[in-house]
């Protein structure tokens, strides 16, 4: 009768022989209909208890929610799956199978509301199986600040680090405002209430009170605010710090007083005799790469400061990139390099940098990206092997991201709009940028606001190589 198609007179009398049988019997029908893409195949996968094989096809037709809902089912005991499925059934035979399969699902999801520009709902697929790390991380790569950290705070703990990282993002925002001094002042206030939130807050706070512009009295305001020493007695602890040889303490106490511009030579300095070595790491010089660009604007822009400035952005642009690299940003690793290499060419400078090794990490990078694509597009040159061993040495350097769950591009909301007739064409890649469009200082250059908030994350300085800070949040 299976011979003949009469699948459904045959799986009557397939009890008859044995039960086993009858399971073998209707396991090969959905196969067979699963091969036909038929929904037919639901109730025999439901019969013979066959979870996995259930969610697996409607996961490969795109119909995650149904996949979702019989995991869910299956994980609750709320379907026949446990008594009819034998041991010989399925691998699936205990709760905690149905929980890893519910978890895949879950993420599968969630990825696809996160790509779709709908982070709160993806977030929401992971806080359902309590994956806390995952549901923070997809608020704040898709910009939902505010409701971030209003969850963080609510789930405590478990939740810290990803809650402090999006208070000192929210507290940037605020930053954009506090360039100007009051009535605005209360916008800094509010940064600094943000950042006060942090139990390690003294390094951002610092900052915030480095790039306020307000006149002496205002931010000696601030620092008492923020328990820091007024400007006089910064400027006094950075003649003292330096007398020691104390890079980092150094360059904050001038960073916060009258002078900060004397920062800038003792922190790029540092830098470069780090990259001149061969064991560097991201880790060894971001935070004096950071710190640095928390300097006043108006300060930066002084003309007794142009090497200095224009070293610090090819070194923000060079970190940047690796950074870029690191969080797997890779729509704007190919212009982190571009930016950097064309600073280099234009600008007079003195960095332990050349263009040709910029373009040689550039195509290992672009070599090994591409062979870990998948197999289904086009083929691919494998990476040579001096692209090996320059990659090599690029991961070596860039090392881990602590905050795991923020691997990845950014996706906000409308990220998938259509652009209709007001067409923006991206200064980074030349292409339409589809979804929100952020504006650059001259008002008229753009980019996506996601590659603007990926940018501003790895490197704070405009793309256009200006020295004004990015500030998309």
């Amino acid at each position: 009768m299976v011979e003949l198609g009469e699948w459904d007179k045959a799986l009557s009398v397939a009890p008859g022989v044995s039960m086993q049988y009858w399971r073998k019997l209707m396991q090969r029908r959905a196969d067979q209909l699963i091969q036909e893409e038929s929904d037919d195949v639901i109730p025999y996968c439901i019969a013979t208890g066959d979870v996995k094989k259930l969610v697996a096809f409607f996961t490969s037709r795109g119909q995650l929610k149904e996949a979702l809902l019989v995991a869910q089912a299956a994980c609750e005991g709320n379907t026949p799956f446990q008594t009819m499925s034998g041991s010989s059934n399925s691998d699936l035979n205990n709760t905690d199978d149905y929980n890893v399969l519910l978890q895949k699902v879950s993420e599968e999801l969630a990825e696809w509301y996160f790509q779709d520009g709908r982070a709160v709902l993806a977030a929401c697929c992971h806080l359902a199986v309590e994956n806390i790390e995952l549901a923070m991380a997809n608020l704040i790569r898709g910009n939902e600040l505010e409701l971030a950290i209003s969850v963080g705070t609510v789930l405590g703990e478990s939740a810290a680090q990803a809650t402090h990282y999006a208070l000192e993002l929210l507290a940037r925002k605020c930053m954009t405002i506090c360039l100007f001094p009051s009535p605005e002042k209360i916008m800094v206030d509010l940064a600094a209430d943000l950042l006060m939130m942090i139990p390690d807050n003294k390094l951002p706070l610092i900052k915030l009170c480095a790039f306020y512009s307000g006149c002496t009295a205002e931010r000696n305001d601030l620092h008492e605010k923020c328990n820091l020493p007024d400007v006089e007695e910064c400027m006094r602890l950075a003649e003292t710090t330096e007398a020691v040889g104390d890079t980092f303490e150094t360059i904050k106490y001038y960073l916060l007083s009258n002078e900060p511009e004397k920062a800038l030579p003792i922190g790029i300095q540092y830098v470069k005799e780090q990259l001149c070595g061969s064991d560097w790491t991201l880790d060894s010089v971001c935070p004096y790469l950071d710190l640095l660009s928390y300097i006043r604007t108006e300060q930066l822009m002084l003309s007794n400061c142009t090497q200095f400035r224009n070293e610090l952005l090819i070194l923000c642009g060079y970190i940047g990139a690796l950074l870029a690299i690191r969080r797997q940003y890779n729509s704007i690793v190919p212009a982190l390099y571009e930016y950097t290499s064309q600073l280099l060419k234009r600008r007079k400078v003195s960095v332990p940098l050349k263009i040709e090794q910029l373009s040689e990490e550039l195509d290992a990078w672009r070599a090994f990206t591409q062979s870990t694509k998948p197999t289904n597009e086009l083929p691919c040159t494998p990476p040579s092997e001096s692209q090996k061993k320059v990659y090599s040495i690029l991961v070596s350097r860039i090392q881990e991201e602590p905050l795991k769950g923020m691997i990845g591009p950014d996706y906000v909301s409308g990220s998938n709009l259509p652009s209709h007739s007001d067409v923006h064409i991206s200064c980074l890649t030349g292409l339409r940028i589809q979804g929100p469009v952020f504006f650059l200082e001259d008002g008229k250059s753009a980019i996506s606001l996601n590659d603007a908030l990926m940018w501003a994350k790895v490197n704070p300085f405009s793309p256009l190589g200006t020295g004004i800070r990015l500030n998309p949040f």
